[in-house]
């Protein structure tokens, strides 16, 4: 996958979270952005960027095509249309109220 890739999201935000998606604990960020974003009927595409362990040396695969289009690997990420990268969810939560 390539940065350009990555990067073409057809005018949504692209959000990039772990494995763990909707499934994980209600306080995970990966969730809870994405509940944000749907509460907020805001539509985005979504891209599983990470898998296995949060502890890098227990992950399976790597996250160089989530580090490749924003410059970190941390999830989760979201780009947005105009190239905007927003890393960890509590930038990702502030830019969803300020959609409002």
């Amino acid at each position: 996958m390539t940065v350009q890739d990555v990067r073409t999201g057809g005018g949504k935000p692209i959000l990039f979270v772990c494995h763990g998606d909707d499934g994980g604990p209600q306080m995970h960020p990966c969730r809870r952005v994405q509940e944000a974003l749907r509460a907020a009927g805001i539509d985005y595409e979504k891209r599983i960027g990470g898998h296995g362990s949060p502890i890098p040396f227990l992950r399976r695969g790597s996250r160089e095509a989530v580090r490749s289009a924003t410059g970190d690997e941390k999830l989760p990420v979201m780009i947005l249309p105009d190239g905007t990268v927003l890393t960890h969810s509590r930038a990702i939560l502030s830019w969803v109220e300020q959609q409002a």
